[in-house]
């Protein structure tokens, strides 16, 4: 198994796609934090509240989306440019190939998610300081909704994995997850929140703290999308085994 995931590693890091999506996070969770920090600052919510924090460094989890789209790219990447059939006879036990790249997703999310955490956070600090403000960092808040934004990006790319290995076309498997999250879960969040807070993305804004009214709590959102994670990737796998290349 370490062959293989060292293999797949190998692969990942040989292409420019993880260094463009890694870039894209940050950029997109640097642009989301600076961003709450103006507005909240321009509200009657005070920076360093609680809800404050909330609003501002729960942003450093839009990078997830990134890594999403990153996670089918590796798994749904090998059928396009027809790669899978050699990587299936070198390793003709194809549940060890999806376990690898499932591993290689996580990982790739989870320092994405170190990395817009990080980032996230300088930018903070800065605005908040020309904001006439000093970012808390005493405060387990700040910490807590960091550790959030990196389970809900190492998740999320473990999800994109099994999402790719479950539908092969790279495009269709995009265009779905981003119609789910853009679409979908906008609309049973307005419909039916009670449903739409057990909702993939939903559950990983519970996860970064997001001030969303009837969101499930930091625990249970993040049950729930590691729940819908292992559930997809079983269902990916299953899918990898039985069918043809």
């Amino acid at each position: 198994m370490r062959e293989l995931v060292a293999a797949e590693w190998l692969k990942l890091r040989t292409t420019r796609l993880p260094y463009g999506m890694v870039g894209a996070a940050i950029g997109l969770a640097v642009a989301a934090v600076a961003g709450g920090v103006l507005a909240t600052a321009r509200s009657d919510t005070a920076l360093t509240s609680t809800r404050g924090l909330d609003q501002v460094l729960s942003l450093a989890g839009t990078g997830a989306l990134v890594t999403l789209l990153t996670g089918i790219l590796v798994a749904a990447g090998e059928y396009r440019h027809g790669t899978a059939t050699d990587t299936f006879l070198t390793a003709p036990r194809r549940h060890r190939v999806v376990i690898a790249k499932l591993a290689v997703g996580a990982a790739l999310g989870l320092a994405t998610g170190l990395m817009t955490a990080t980032t996230g956070l300088g930018t903070a600090a800065a605005l908040f300081q020309m904001e006439g403000d000093t970012l808390p960092l005493g405060d387990g808040e700040v910490w807590l909704i960091l550790a959030g934004t990196l389970g809900y990006a190492t998740l999320f790319a473990v999800l994109g994995v099994a999402l790719g290995t479950l539908i092969r076309n790279q495009v269709l498997a995009v265009a779905v997850a981003l119609a789910w999250i853009g679409i979908v879960e906008h609309i049973l969040i307005s419909l039916a929140p009670a449903v739409g807070r057990w909702l993939p993305a939903m559950a990983g804004q519970a996860v970064v703290r997001a001030p969303i009214e009837e969101m499930l709590p930091p625990l249970g959102g993040l049950a729930v999308l590691t729940t819908y994670a292992v559930v997809v990737g079983a269902f990916g796998l299953r899918a990898a085994v039985s069918r043809d290349v």
